[in-house]
């Protein structure tokens, strides 16, 4: 097995750049998540709370984003928007930005509809109480919809680190732009992308591992946030 997968030291130079293909790949799809994961929450209340304009114009977008390829937001991002702002932006930056927009759109649907499990009672109960509603919001709601948003925001986030993939048409020196190479280098495309597959599942098994045990601690503060 072994063997097979090292093809007697015609892999190397892919294991030897997989940490760093790696790195970049975990780092791209955590900072977009991250950035997405702040923009869906915006685009929740806009929706919700935002005036009637703000709102249609916030289901423009999640309407727009969920409608057209994220290979052509990605290369909007990379090509267009730097020449119709006049600013700078490198592959992973530009990278960054499109696969934030992107999950933003879906992030936001999915705290929506944890929202809208959330009785709504307690917002009205906290009102009752003397607390405002950006109080009520950020001790009262938040926290039960990300609690409630978590096992579909580990799936969005999944799709997000897959999807990740498509950095490399950008030039991106991401974990598929380095299998990619290697298989030219080296000719054997069975054993690279096994082994490219392989770091994948091993990223997602570490992250949905890390997302259950977040859950359990949350359960134990919120135990009847179900």
């Amino acid at each position: 097995m072994i063997d097979f997968l090292t093809a007697q030291g015609a892999l190397d130079p892919f294991y030897a750049g997989v940490l760093r293909a790696s790195g970049v790949t975990i780092l791209a799809s955590v900072a977009a998540f991250c950035l997405g994961l702040c923009l869906g929450t915006v685009i929740l209340f806009v929706r919700v709370k935002g005036a009637r304009p703000l709102k249609a114009l916030a289901r423009l977008y999640v309407s727009v984003i969920r409608g057209t390829p994220l290979l052509i937001q990605l290369l909007i991002a990379y090509y267009v928007i730097p020449t119709v702002l006049q600013i700078e932006l490198s592959p992973m930056e530009a990278g960054i930005l499109a696969l934030a927009c992107n999950t933003a759109a879906y992030i936001s649907e999915i705290l929506r509809g944890a929202l809208t499990t959330i009785p709504r009672g307690q917002g009205a109960a906290a009102s009752a109480l003397g607390m405002s509603q950006h109080l009520t919001w950020l001790y009262i709601l938040l926290p039960q919809v990300f609690h409630r948003s978590l096992p579909p925001l580990t799936n969005e986030f999944t799709i997000l680190l897959k999807a990740s993939s498509l950095l490399s048409i950008i030039s991106v020196a991401e974990l598929s732009a380095l299998a990619r190479d290697a298989n030219l280098q080296s000719n054997l495309p069975l054993q690279v992308f096994v082994a490219a597959a392989a770091v994948y599942f091993m990223i997602l098994f570490i992250a949905s591992s890390f997302s259950r045990f977040v859950e359990r601690k949350i359960a134990r503060v919120l135990p009847n946030a179900r």
